[in-house]
């Protein structure tokens, strides 16, 4: 391996597949962009999204610990682009660093395929990895397209948020990475009053109606302020606003749209990939503000 490169295992989960796998391109383009390597973890399965949790904390643990326990055997931290899947996964080293018992039955489990969860591995978010592994300062030295006079609204979700113990990387009740990250490409971050409340991606399936209501006060506390683009660290929150977006404002009564992207796609048009490269055209809510 290039010793002048950071190597991260690059656990897909399944935001990066299937109907979204041009993501994995992109993803791996602008890391690469900022000098780091993405060795996609083959093996990996699905996190489970907190929900296999509900029917058996073992069985969640167990996946989990062994989506950890193929990085250690390659060597490399773990790289994670979303932030339910990271938030399900950091929590599952939590419990398995607290609670030894645990640990000895995730083992007996992992045995089966000759792997073991040694709990030495490191795990990183993708946000994180840009803003601190990389650097802001290297960021900015790649920066050959400033995002000058764009107005931006930067959303985190609840996942890098709750809980609050489970990263080492900054305080989990006042996120700033994003911000940091939007600065350094040159736009205007701008504040608003919903910035912590919910997008309500995972009550899509339950209560669709609440799920569009809290998409839309999300969105309508963002459209006040008047930005041009709302810009996400999470991509689950971005399928919400994106996605989600035009039903939801419309079962609210409201009619304006705002654009938004997953925060790596705007990283990468600034360090110099084309719109098209980029992923801008395959949003629902047309991005087309300058960029």
């Amino acid at each position: 391996m290039n010793s002048d490169k950071l190597h991260y295992a690059f656990y897909r989960g399944c935001c990066f597949q299937g109907a979204d796998i041009h993501w994995l391109e992109i993803v791996k383009e602008v890391m690469g962009l900022l000098d780091v390597e993405l060795h996609v973890l083959e093996q990996g399965v699905c996190c489970g999204s907190g929900v296999i949790e509900e029917r058996s904390e073992l069985t969640s643990l167990a996946i989990n610990a062994r989506n950890m326990a193929l990085a250690e055997k390659m060597g490399l931290p773990l790289f994670i682009p979303c932030a339910t899947c990271y938030n399900v996964i950091a929590n599952c080293r939590k419990v398995m660093a607290e609670d030894r018992e645990s640990f000895r039955l995730v083992n007996e489990i992992l045995k089966e395929e000759d792997l073991e969860y040694e709990g030495t591995g490191q795990l990183t978010y993708i946000l994180w990895a840009i803003a601190v592994d990389v650097g802001l300062e290297k960021l900015a030295e790649r920066v050959v397209t400033p995002l000058t006079g764009l107005r931006v609204a930067a959303y985190y979700g609840c996942h890098l948020r709750n809980p609050p113990d489970i990263q080492d990387y900054e305080p989990a009740d006042h996120l700033t990475s994003l911000e940091n990250i939007l600065r350094v490409l040159g736009a205007d971050v701008v504040d608003y009053g919903t910035k912590k409340e919910c997008c309500g991606f995972h009550l899509t399936w339950p209560n669709r109606e609440q799920s569009m209501k809290m998409t839309s006060n999300v969105l309508c506390g963002i459209h006040r302020q008047g930005v041009d683009l709302i810009v996400t660290a999470c991509p689950l929150c971005y399928k919400s606003l994106d996605a989600g977006q035009p039903r939801a404002l419309a079962a609210t009564g409201h009619d304006f749209l705002v654009p938004v992207v997953f925060f790596s796609d705007l990283v990468g048009l600034a360090c110099g990939m084309s719109r098209e490269r980029a992923g801008l055209d395959w949003h629902v809510v047309p991005v087309n503000v300058r960029l």
